[in-house]
């Protein structure tokens, strides 16, 4: 770890033993806007850090900022310091000021001691901002989307932007436009990939615009792109959809939001009335702000591939005759995590006359993405070398466009052709060596099992509540089997888990369902992301959730074996007057977190060893039948 890191991390540290914050995410936050300050202070819109004596500490303490009666919610004390630095930011546009004072007015002051708010801006006065901070910056970030799962929505995978970058491959004299840019991944991984090109700092000559309407991912955005070298003169806390300006971009890059609009009615006058899609209102902005001969690149929903929608079916429609629409990357389940499992691929097309083929690839990983697994950039290697030639391999084909046009709802739902190869003969030498090779596999994840096992964490217990006190109960919604489909945008949650998928969702954010209905009720799932959950299912709802973590609470609910509590035989069920008397131990809320990643990383090694198991059973009856039948069939002979 850098100097840098531990910095940023002592930090965070810092800021969250004040009263004033809540989270990993408000610490964050506070931190990034005092760093922001500073980045704008000390940039080369002033004349960069060595030519600016007056250091940074002392804008506060001539402020008085550090004085009890002066510290409260609205941040006034900074503001009035942006005031008085205003006639200083020669190149920092006037609307980009007021843009930074409306996020001041936003975003509240969240620490409350003015020791601690001394002690933090004297630490941040003492960070360079040169090389290393933009790096260990981001890896601030990604710790805290990992660790919070309100802040995934606004951070996408660095391996598949950095894939999605490397093949649109951005130069420095182009436009580019992120109509969602949450932490402004895409700015960041293009620059990187200028620079690269050209072996020079070209920040100024990239031209970025980059809209967000969360105060906390334009704050990230914007800080992101500075640390970086870009310039933030057209990054703003904006509604891309509200504006109707007749400005275009060369290129396009974004992972759109997805769900429903509750209020589409502020949204009329832009051509967006037909439909309360946010994947769809953000495609239609993203092909009219696309530059004629200009590439766009989208990380969408797959149910924007194959939706049954009138709306979803024109648009596609259009994006196939209007548009050059010539390739796509077909993503696995889990991509996203740990926001969402919702399944997604990406689009890449272009504002000019559409060829007649498709390139499509499907990304296939062994073992499937989650938090512990995520998507890496050795994954995405056989993708980027293979895009510029669009040859046809094991992982891709090249599909007409007329014949998806020719099908029922234009649906761009693609599979890989079945090669339907003649099994070749086995050579038993070399698969004997395989199955030597998976015993030293399977004898290693058994030592990390055992390992994990031995630490035997014991919890120090600091409270005794019946399930009654900590959480009550509330049922999903129903939906009818016809509206569940086989794939689509959300996935839907009966009595024993997933159980289809549905265009909508009822439920988001982290939540724990313990199953209401069915043989297998009181199972118990913990969820991230948007669902649909069916009202065979009972969603925890925590009384005091200052006091609980999550996903500890999920490992101890399905520790108590609900289903023994359950009644009925015919359709067995249990209820929240069976269970709500159970008494729950729970040690501190810090023990809580270290307990439930040490439960989950034995989840994690145990399913890595039943799962090689499993695989050698299979390949054991394999070879047994293959020696068997050839040798019967050799006999005969």
């Amino acid at each position: 770890m850098s100097n840098i890191e531990e910095k940023l991390i002592k930090l965070i540290d810092l800021a969250r033993k004040d009263s004033g914050i809540n989270s990993a995410k408000d610490a964050v936050e506070q931190i990034s806007l005092l760093l922001l300050l500073k980045g704008i202070y000390y940039s080369r819109l002033l004349g960069g850090e060595n030519n600016n004596h007056y250091s940074f500490e002392n804008l506060f303490y001539d402020n008085d900022c550090f004085n009890g009666l002066k510290i409260n919610s609205d941040f006034s004390s900074f503001k009035n310091i942006l005031y008085r630095l205003e006639d200083d930011f020669s190149e920092l546009r006037p609307e980009k000021l007021s843009s930074l004072y409306e996020l001041l007015n936003i975003l509240p002051l969240r620490i409350r001691s003015e020791k601690i708010l001394e002690r933090v801006i004297c630490e941040i006065s003492d960070i360079y901002f040169g090389d290393g901070l933009s790096e260990a910056y981001d890896k601030l970030v990604v710790k805290m989307v990992n660790d919070s799962i309100s802040t995934g929505e606004y951070h996408s995978p660095k391996a598949l932007v950095s894939a999605i970058v490397q093949v649109v491959k951005p130069i420095s004299s182009q436009s580019i436009y992120d109509p969602a840019m949450g932490t402004a991944r895409f700015f960041v991984e293009s620059i990187k990939h200028v620079v690269g090109e050209k072996n020079t700092l070209l920040g100024d000559s990239l031209l970025i615009t980059g809209r967000d309407i969360s105060p906390f991912a334009y704050l990230v955005g914007t800080l992101n792109s500075l640390l970086n070298g870009l310039n933030i003169n057209d990054v703003f806390l904006r509604d891309s959809l509200l504006e109707d300006d007749a400005k275009t971009y060369d290129l396009i890059l974004s992972a759109i939001p997805f769900g429903k609009v509750k209020d589409i009615g502020k949204y009329e006058n832009g051509n967006y009335h037909h439909t309360q899609s946010l994947e769809l209102m953000f495609l239609k902005h993203t092909m009219r702000k696309l530059s004629k001969d200009g590439r766009a690149a989208l990380i969408v929903p797959d149910g924007v591939l194959f939706s049954h929608n009138k709306e979803t079916i024109i648009l596609r429609e259009e994006l196939l005759t209007e548009f050059n629409l010539h390739s796509i990357l077909s993503l696995p389940t889990g991509t996203l995590s740990p926001y969402t499992s919702v399944k997604t691929s990406v689009i890449f097309f272009e504002n000019k006359n559409p060829e007649e083929y498709i390139w499509f690839y499907e990304l296939k990983n062994q073992n499937p993405y989650n938090k512990k697994n995520q998507i890496s950039e050795r994954d995405l290697i056989n993708f980027i070398e293979s895009f510029p030639s669009r040859l046809e391999t094991e992982n891709s084909c090249l599909v007409s466009k007329k014949e998806i046009l020719n099908r029922e709802y234009s649906s761009l739902s693609i599979k890989l052709p079945d090669k339907n190869d003649e099994v070749e003969s086995i050579n038993l030498s070399d698969e004997l060596s395989l199955l030597n090779e998976k015993k030293i596999e399977i004898d290693s994840s058994l030592s990390n099992l055992t390992d994990l096992l031995s630490e035997n964490k014991k919890a120090k217990f600091v409270d005794r509540m019946t399930i009654g006190e900590l959480f009550t109960t509330k049922s999903g919604k129903s939906l009818t089997k016809v509206d569940i489909e086989i794939e689509g945008d959300y996935p839907v949650y009966g009595g024993n888990g997933v159980m289809g998928f549905y265009k909508d969702f009822n439920v988001d954010g982290e939540n724990i369902f313990i199953g209401r209905v069915g043989a297998h009720c009181g199972n118990v799932h913990f969820t991230k992301g948007p669902i649909w959950l069916t009202d065979n299912s009972f969603r925890v709802d925590v009384k005091l959730p200052e006091k609980v973590y999550l996903p500890y609470l999920a490992h101890v609910l399905r520790s108590l074996n609900l289903n023994k509590l359950s009644r009925g035989s015919a359709q067995p069920s249990i209820s929240y007057s069976k269970i709500k008397d159970i008494e729950i131990y729970l040690p501190s809320y810090q023990q809580q977190v270290e307990l439930s990643e040490w439960f989950e990383e034995l989840q994690l090694q145990k399913q890595k060893v039943s799962e090689v198991i499993k695989e050698q059973t299979k390949k054991l009856n394999e070879l047994t039948s293959y020696v068997i039948n050839s040798n019967c069939l050799e006999a005969r002979l």
